[in-house]
């Protein structure tokens, strides 16, 4: 879905709130399941045909003085419709939840066909083994064809117990499958972990595009090129401007290097060792097969890709220069964060990083797309505070690939810097000079301040509004036993996973790979506990929320930065242990509470719906920082612990009708 309605990958993790919503509202209603599970082919021709239809409309990125969102749109007609973001987001939530509806229901069928635990366990091995899935797809670049292909093919074969219903799913399956085929056009498409990746030919030069927006251009920056391209010239002024300032160029370290042009330009002005490192596989693949100067086929070059913070804790090297690319990202870090790729990249802590690496002399060159002045002012503010003094600043009003460059290191002369300013008009004011620099607890390079933004808000409130119609009409007149206990636990333990997602990219990197392991760690956490509480039951649920609390307490207590000097297998057991035992004491009292329960379904959907809740919570990190989720998370589960302290809540609806035995 944010591969084609670009904006809304800044709403990435509503495609998981409606999932959980619509799994909730289908559990209320298991015992329509065979009724309900009609409304599957149907859901599935609407919402893939909405995401066609948004392929080809301008969903307008919102104008928010608090916050920017990335919206350069080169391969739109202009001549086609434009609509705001709220209504394309809350309409493909909504769509996407009454997908979920059906399935919801047929889980609920199949739970009741074994003991709660049980059931439940089969279906958290079965996330598993999704994820896994998922990671097979992801390392293979496979389009959306073999995704959907694979999946609906294969539940259409499982649907034909029921030879018209199989048929008629596996017709809509087919309809989905060509929808996938036709919104992706006749040009050439390609998916990374992160994106849907388009390259164009332009007079010159390659054009690669992302979700639909302009990332990156492939040019030839060599210099008998550059006297016949313009353009060309001016970009190789533009990238060569400050190497004037370093020592010496033989060492050099490259973040964020996409296709090449930082490398090809630092090859031609003499490196002589050059470490690039670069996040996406597929823009690092286009680089070494399409850019015409080939950098990344030099043997003085070495590849790493990978998470940019990362690489700067890993690498024992000193760099004569360490040269930050646009890492400006168009996406979010995963459906659990409202967190960008690039956020721990661009924080005070990071920058400390990169100063850390520097040899002698050496100096930080970090170039930045920088549409709002208040940006650019952040990351002079990080840098100045990072290196001691304010970095050199060079502004392009009439700017190519990038706007501002940023020159820091330990031995820059007053002259160098007179030479800069003379080199640079004067870059524009940023408009609030208090705004926030942004820091691993706090790491939103492109909020102005402490705040969630005016479009979240509206877009979250259309999300309750929406969640509290599909539940009113999940319960109706059937009687429904609400669960305030399992309810908290679900918000609590989404805040908890969300946390341990970003914690966890902090420590190893804001790669798909250590989503990968987060996950999967997560779920096999989970399995772990159930398989304990079938053996070894809590004396009471009530019992295991001490250690509970215990351990967010210390998880919040600790700052994860304190973990970067441990080796990485103590980096993986030490933060394992801080991420690992909550979500452990949590699924233990998960699974007691679970055990117990006479009506499996309603609990079930209790803990979904707080789950919707939890994500919708978890904005609030833009405002109160990341550590913050889990003093919020400890409040859901006293909560919890109340709840589950009074014992079961009382139904609510019509009581079922008297039914007496015949004769009496």
């Amino acid at each position: 879905m944010p591969g084609y309605v670009r904006v809304f990958g800044f709403y990435l993790n509503f495609v998981l709130i409606a999932t959980f919503l619509g799994m909730g509202v289908g559990l209320l209603r298991a015992q329509q399941a065979e009724r309900l599970r009609w409304l599957a082919p149907v859901a599935l021709l609407v919402l893939f045909g909405a995401v066609k239809f948004f392929a080809n409309v301008v969903v307008q990125a919102p104008v928010s003085r608090d916050e920017y969102v990335w919206g350069i749109f080169t391969e739109i007609n202009p001549r086609v419709r434009r609509i705001g973001i709220a209504p394309a987001a809350v309409l493909l939530f909504t769509l996407c939840a009454a997908l979920f509806v059906p399935l919801g229901a047929l889980l609920g069928r199949e739970f009741r066909k074994f003991r709660p635990l049980v059931a439940y366990s089969l279906d958290v091995a079965g996330s598993l083994a999704g994820i896994l899935g998922f990671a097979a797809a992801s390392a293979l670049d496979l389009p959306p064809v073999a995704w959907f292909g694979f999946a609906l093919g294969a539940w259409a074969l499982l649907a034909f117990e029921d030879k018209r219903f199989g048929t008629v799913l596996a017709a809509a399956a087919a309809g989905c499958v060509g929808l996938v085929h036709w919104t992706s056009g006749p040009q050439p498409e390609y998916w990374s972990p992160y994106y849907r990746v388009n390259v164009y030919r332009v007079p010159g030069r390659l054009s690669v595009h992302v979700n639909g927006s302009f990332h990156q251009y492939m040019m030839n920056l060599d210099t008998a090129h550059a006297r016949t391209d313009a353009l060309a010239a001016l970009v190789r002024e533009d990238y060569a401007r400050p190497y004037g300032l370093a020592q010496r160029l033989d060492t050099v370290l490259v973040l964020g290097s996409g296709t090449g042009n930082d490398v090809a330009m630092l090859l031609e002005a003499g490196a002589q060792y050059i470490d690039a490192v670069e996040i996406d596989p597929v823009i690092l693949t286009l680089g070494r097969v399409g850019h015409v100067q080939h950098p990344y086929a030099d043997p003085r070059v070495h590849v790493h890709t990978g998470d940019a913070r990362a690489f700067l804790r890993r690498t024992r090297r000193r760099y004569s220069a360490i040269v930050l690319g646009t890492l400006d990202s168009q996406t979010l870090l995963s459906g659990m964060s409202s967190l960008r790729l690039d956020n721990y990249v661009y924080t005070v802590e990071a920058f400390r990083a990169a100063r850390d690496r520097l040899a002698t002399g050496g100096v930080l060159i970090t170039y930045h797309m920088s549409h709002e002045p208040y940006i650019a002012a952040k990351l002079s503010g990080m840098i100045g505070e990072a290196f001691g003094r304010p970095p050199l600043v060079w502004y392009e009003r009439n700017f190519r690939l990038f706007n501002y460059t940023f020159v820091a290191g330990t031995t820059l002369s007053p002259e160098d810097e007179a030479r800069a300013r003379a080199a640079s008009p004067p870059p524009p004011e940023a408009a609030d000079p208090s705004v926030a620099l942004p820091h691993d607890d706090w790491p939103y390079l492109y909020l102005r301040r402490p705040t969630v933004p005016g479009h979240y808000r509206w877009a979250l409130a259309g999300v309750l509004a929406v969640a509290a119609a599909m539940i009113g009409l999940g319960v109706g007149r059937r009687r429904f036993r609400p669960d305030g206990a399992m309810f908290a636990m679900g918000a609590g333990f989404l805040l908890v996973e969300t946390k341990s997602v970003t914690e966890m990219s902090l420590l190893f990197g804001s790669t798909w790979t250590v989503n990968v392991l987060v996950f999967s760690a997560i779920l096999v956490v989970i399995l772990a506990a159930n398989l304990l509480t079938l053996r070894r039951p809590l004396r009471s649920p009530v019992h295991g929320f001490v250690p509970l609390l215990g351990a967010l307490a210390v998880a919040w207590a600790v700052p994860v930065r304190e973990l970067l000097w441990l080796g990485p297998t103590g980096q993986w057991l030490v933060g394992g242990l801080l991420v690992g035992l909550p979500i452990f004491f949590a699924a233990r009292i998960f699974a007691s509470l679970f055990a117990g329960q006479e009506a499996s379904t309603d609990a079930l959907a209790s803990n979904l719906l707080g789950a919707v809740v939890g994500g919708v919570v978890e904005y609030l990190s833009m405002l109160l920082g990341i550590k913050a989720l889990y003093l919020v998370a400890a409040a859901c589960y006293l909560a919890a612990w109340y709840f589950a302290s009074r014992g079961p809540t009382a139904p609510v609806g019509p009581a079922p009708a008297e039914v007496r035995p015949p004769g009496v």
